[in-house]
């Protein structure tokens, strides 16, 4: 389990992309969540990776034998899947 110090950069990290405008406990669980509930196991795998671990594309591509082209294909994919679940999720 993560520390609440590893918990916050996370939801940093995510923030910046997910477009949360709030840093709280709050936003941390929705990212949480969304990225548990709405994410597949290589979009999650990868937003991990590029985010959290700050590792390029390209590094990403060569860790894991796929094409660039991929990486940054499945991270836009991601990225628009959380995007989508966080704002249906604030409305409520």
């Amino acid at each position: 389990m993560k520390d609440a110090e590893g918990r916050k950069l996370e939801c940093q990290a995510l923030q910046q992309f997910v477009g949360l405008v709030a840093l709280d406990g709050s936003a941390a669980s929705r990212v949480r969540v969304a990225m548990d509930e709405e994410l597949t196991q290589r979009q999650r795998e990868l937003i991990e990776l590029y985010y959290l671990e700050n590792m390029n594309m390209s590094e990403i591509a060569c860790r894991l034998g796929i094409s660039p082209s991929t990486v940054s294909r499945t991270l836009k994919r991601g990225r628009g899947r959380l995007r989508k679940y966080i704002k249906a999720t604030s409305k409520n």
